[in-house]
């Protein structure tokens, strides 16, 4: 099967690029930057550039659409970037799929879901999304799933968990825990710590896209995330524990998305998967790495 990743430079698309190739795919890269840590060809473009995306998507069985503003900070601080890449590149890939006949997996976020009304959250729950980050995100979403319906192509959103992994932006609280740890520096637990995230390995956030890509589960979207909720600070005292250091708290980061309890049961039942490594596993990976 032929297919492209979108922001297969990146964390997530390159672990899934990896998955794909691993999987007997023919993958084709596309991205602003070449990705290091694969060997498919790569198509340098822009999703704000719709010849380009049409370009890139002709000849593809699959688009694997993972390329996005994915940086909840940079997001708030340019939402019109986050717009331009996460809503108007998604309707490129929406139009450019539609017009060469191609499937869309899409990866969206937990986050669309907003403040919880009732948990565990299925994807039956109300989509109420209140940041730049989550708001492009759930319009990117949606773009996608329009195509669907309106140009009869299947497309599959994965609404996936707080990622993991290796490759992690600098900026991610896993990196800057275990960098400052490493060093001796004193970990700031923003807020008390309790807030707490399902947090979901790439390894299985790219296995899911494999079996999308091998499914004909066409216009819904699908929770893909970890079963185990673990707090900031269950994350911060295992870091120390490894790494002695200071642990401390500071004020509350503002905008930080409310903790809720996700359900992936329906991606269990109709793709075949469930998250399979352990936090302790993946955490554990990333503190050996360097």
């Amino acid at each position: 099967m032929k297919v492209l990743v979108t922001g297969a430079a990146g964390f997530i698309g390159s672990h899934v690029s990896r998955r794909l190739i691993a999987d007997g795919h023919a993958v084709t890269a596309f991205d602003q930057a070449e990705p290091t840590t694969t060997r498919a060809p790569w198509i340098r473009g822009d999703l704000r550039d719709s010849e380009a995306v049409d370009a890139a998507v002709a000849g593809n069985d699959v688009v694997c659409h993972v390329g996005a503003i994915g940086d909840v900070y940079l997001a708030a601080e340019q939402p019109m970037l986050a717009s331009e890449v996460n809503v108007t590149g998604s309707a490129h890939v929406a139009a450019a799929a539609a017009h060469h006949g191609a499937r869309v997996i899409y990866a969206s976020t937990w986050e669309v879901y907003g403040p919880p009304t009732y948990e565990p959250i299925d994807e039956d729950h109300p989509c109420s999304p209140d940041h730049p980050y989550n708001i492009t995100k759930l319009a990117g979403e949606r773009m996608i799933l329009s195509a669907g319906r309106l140009h009869g192509i299947s497309v599959l959103a994965l609404r996936l968990g707080t990622a993991y992994g290796s490759g992690l932006r600098p900026n991610s609280v896993f990196r800057l825990f275990i960098d400052r740890a490493r060093r001796g520096d004193p970990i700031t637990v923003q807020g008390d710590g309790s807030q707490s995230r399902q947090f979901t390995h790439a390894s299985d956030i790219a296995r899911a896209f494999s079996l999308a890509c091998e499914s004909s589960i066409g216009n819904i979207a699908l929770n893909i995330v970890a079963s185990e909720p673990v707090t900031i600070k269950e994350l911060a005292d295992t870091i120390v524990a490894r790494y002695p250091t200071e642990l401390t708290f500071g004020p509350g980061r503002p905008g930080d998305v409310a903790p809720a309890l996700v359900s992936a049961e329906r991606a269990r039942d109709m793709l075949g998967w469930r998250a399979e490594k352990p936090f302790a596993e993946g955490l554990g990976e990333l503190m050996d790495g360097s």
